[in-house]
């Protein structure tokens, strides 16, 4: 979307002899720049650019037109940090009262009548893109919510997809961070894919080959070519979830990538280059991991250009009623009964928007209408969830019959302890005190050898340190 009207704006403006075209907001953050190089992400403290004019019309809101301003010693018309500039005409329009699209000439004596309207037209197109996207944001599939900290997010989204820098989104398992980082890419209309680097399910062993790819031969298990993620997502978005489980041995690698969009595939000697906008998402204190020495710094502080933190559902409570009254397809026709929104609001919400779905789901296709806040109540201790209410949580409540067995089979298929364990746990479809009971069995039976128990869960040696670190985050050994 954006990516494709960017494109076409600056083959327009390349023929109109413009010499530098950005779009900034109301608050004075260049989101996009093209043509001359200029310094800084704001409007007030970059350079390279006419700072009188972009500071007025975020002050008045009004287009500013000027024709044939030299840009000399004794011109009264721009600011000194202009003065060192070849610009000769500048045209700012407005962009939805939001946003404005800034263009200079630097050959070009003065832009006509006629290259205005071009501009202007421009500048209507970028408007019709942004209110397509904010309308998009109110439905099902955007961003739902009222409170103050939707609203801000929604803002930036919006603001982000215009941007071509990594992003970094901060929040709680389950707050969505994968969702904002494909309406990031959806909105931004880049030509290539959104592809997902799920760092938990990959084996460090073979992480680079995973991101980068190798040729045949590259090592012993090498038996044919592999296409990397990064080169999937050339042209498009690469979303790493869970960026503080990199491995630090590629951390320097993946830091290396992102300031020279360059990597190199195993068995290859010559670099290649690839287009790819990063987002990566993180659960954890990322400063802590730095302090631990299990983050790099300076990676940190590069992914963190852009950054959005997602407050979890119990600070934004508000925003419940907004997504089950437009998401109510999930409760599929039942009708909302007493104490309902009570309960609802009452509940903490460990496991924010993913659990909310969750329970709205199950609730939707084993309860009866109506749905009182009693029987809203069982289904979210029945899945297994922290209680925040006052009855006590029944062994019925916690285990639905079978679930063991469920396992040893899922087990017996040669499924690994990440898809069988630790994706129901993070999905709240199996509590903290199911995956222990796994993990005891599975102990006794090792007389209390972690590492014997890999097999046992069809974990290689190589996933030992990964896998304590997830026991140990989450209070399960």
């Amino acid at each position: 979307m954006f990516e494709s009207v960017k494109a076409q704006l600056w083959d327009i403006l390349k023929q109109k002899q413009v010499s530098l075209v950005m779009i900034f907001d109301k608050k004075g953050d260049i989101l996009w720049h093209k043509g001359r190089e200029i310094e800084g992400k704001s409007i007030f403290l970059g350079s390279g650019f006419s700072k009188s004019f972009a500071r007025k019309i975020i002050a008045t809101g009004n287009m500013v037109k000027k024709k044939n301003v030299p840009i000399v010693v004794f011109g009264n018309q721009l600011s000194e940090s202009a003065k060192d500039l070849n610009v000769k005409s500048l045209i700012i329009i407005p962009i939805r009262k939001s946003f404005f699209l800034y263009v200079d000439s630097g050959t070009k004596e003065y832009f006509t009548g006629t290259d205005l309207e071009v501009f202007t037209v421009m500048g209507e197109l970028l408007e019709k893109m942004i209110e397509g996207v904010m309308d998009a944001q109110e439905d099902s599939k955007g961003i739902t919510g009222v409170s103050d900290e939707i609203k801000k997010i929604r803002e930036m989204v919006l603001k982000y997809s215009l941007e071509e820098e990594p992003l970094l989104l901060i929040g709680e398992t389950g707050v969505g961070k994968s969702h904002y980082a494909e309406l990031i890419h959806r909105y931004s209309g880049r030509k290539g894919k959104f592809v997902v680097a799920e760092i938990t399910s990959i084996n460090e062993n073979l992480f680079e080959s995973t991101m980068f790819g190798h040729k045949k031969g590259a090592f012993t298990d090498a038996k044919a070519d592999k296409t990397g993620l990064v080169q999937e997502a050339d042209k498009g978005t690469l979303f790493i979830d869970e960026i503080a489980e990199i491995p630090v041995s590629f951390q320097a690698k993946l830091l290396r990538f992102i300031e020279k969009k360059k990597y190199r595939v195993l068995g290859e000697t010559r670099e290649r280059d690839a287009e790819v906008r990063i987002v990566a998402a993180s659960n954890r204190d990322l400063q802590k991991a730095i302090e631990d020495r299990e983050f790099r710094e300076d990676l940190y502080y590069r992914l963190q250009v852009l950054e959005i933190e997602i407050p979890p559902l119990r600070k934004r409570k508000q925003d419940i009623e907004a997504f089950i009254t437009t998401n109510r397809e999930y409760l599929k026709g039942k009708e909302i009964g007493e104490s309902f929104w009570e309960v609802v609001f009452n509940y903490d919400w460990p496991g924010n928007m993913r659990e909310l779905i969750t329970v709205l789901k199950r609730a939707g296709i084993l309860l009866e209408s109506p749905i009182t806040g009693e029987k809203i109540k069982e289904v979210i201790y029945g899945s297994g969830y922290k209680k925040s209410f006052t009855q006590p949580l029944t062994d019925t409540h916690v285990h639905e019959p079978g679930w063991k067995e469920k396992i040893r089979e899922d087990f017996e298929k040669g499924k690994t302890f990440w898809e069988v364990v630790k994706e129901p746990f993070l999905n709240r479809d199996l509590n903290r005190q199911q995956v222990k009971m796994v993990l005891s069995e599975a102990l006794e039976k090792t007389r209390g050898s972690y590492k014997d128990t890999l097999r046992m869960f069809n974990i290689d040696d190589g996933q030992y340190e990964r896998f304590m670190k997830f026991l140990y985050r989450n209070h399960l050994n």
